[in-house]
């Protein structure tokens, strides 16, 4: 049967809703308020949080379908261009259909967990916050970073839901933040430190005074210029690491020194709405090293096109191609 004659399942006015603000929240360009607002939407029936988990999960399927097309399945047939509006626009209409119209132009992007969206402090892509959640406390959160309370007897708690966040305690003040499978534990500061989460993955950089990694695994301490990694094992590897190429995302900086180009272009896809991609397998190791600031991803792609002798190709939905 022709995909464009398969009957779609009536939508019905909750699930519009789900859909409409799972593009939102998904744009990189909500505010404060429309987060404040979903979570007022989610709080006033469960079937809207049914809702929303069901449409998260039909994006997802997109995703994988996405991500299993050969890139020459990306050529767009100019008789029938899809704007990002157009596609989302569908998506949103036919929920049924929605891995018909993936075949066609998959979001390749990637989804935050609805724990990230409804945290207390949230960041979309491209946007740096500062916030002095509790006394004595600043902390400023990274693009694509999400940041909740937590209930601590012993002082300030706040759990790194994802993404990366610069944390600064001041003397007296007692600061535990939670990340993946540990716990980052700043004891009567001052102390300064650099908190990156992803997938689990936790990467912790002591920037000034001392740090404590409680882990279930064990503790590790850490002094001011050292770095360590956890997930859900504490490897207890201690590195020394540059504060300046660390923290240089809080001036508006991205720096590189001989990192695996896969690296680089996923670190750009934090900053950049729509997605990179590498044409070739073959790339992912390429060393890479420059200085490229984040507040225009699209110049840093061109610089690292030109720095490498590299195609680029451009899709509709802001889907890039390099290599």
């Amino acid at each position: 049967m022709d995909a464009d004659s398969t009957p779609h399942r009536p939508v019905d006015a909750v699930e519009r809703q789900a859909h409409a603000w799972l593009v939102r929240l998904t744009s990189g360009e909500a505010t404060a308020a429309e987060g404040e607002q979903f979570r007022r939407w989610c709080a006033a029936d469960p079937a809207h949080r049914a809702a929303f988990a069901q449409a998260r999960q039909q994006w997802e399927q997109i995703r994988l379908a996405g991500q299993s097309l050969p890139s020459r399945q990306l050529q767009v047939d100019t008789r029938r261009r899809w704007t990002r509006r157009a596609f989302l626009g569908a998506a949103v209409a036919a929920p049924a259909s929605l891995a018909v119209v993936a075949a066609v132009h998959p979001p390749l992007g990637l989804w935050p967990p609805v724990s990230a969206m409804v945290a207390d402090f949230h960041t979309g892509t491209g946007q740096r916050l500062r916030v002095a959640p509790a006394p004595q406390v600043q902390i400023e959160l990274d693009t694509q970073t999400s940041l909740r309370r937590r209930t601590d007897t012993l002082g300030a708690a706040f759990e790194l839901v994802q993404g990366q966040a610069a944390v600064l305690a001041g003397g007296g003040t007692r600061l535990a933040l939670y990340a993946g499978a540990g716990c980052v534990v700043a004891d009567e500061g001052p102390a300064w430190l650099d908190a990156r989460n992803t997938d689990g993955r936790v990467r912790v950089t002591c920037l000034r005074g001392s740090v404590r990694i409680e882990h279930p695994q064990g503790r590790l301490q850490l002094q001011a210029g050292q770095q360590t990694r956890y997930d859900d094992r504490l490897s207890g590897v201690v590195s020394e690491a540059v504060a300046a190429e660390v923290n240089a995302w809080t001036e508006g900086m991205l720096v590189f020194r001989r990192a695996p180009l896969a690296e680089v272009v996923a670190e750009l896809n934090r900053y950049r709405r729509g997605r990179v991609l590498l044409g070739s397998p073959a790339l992912a190791r390429e060393p890479v090293s420059g200085r490229f600031r984040i507040d225009d991803p699209d110049a840093a792609l061109e610089q690292l096109r030109q720095t490498l002798s590299l195609g680029l190709r451009r899709y509709p939905g802001r889907i890039a191609v390099i290599g």
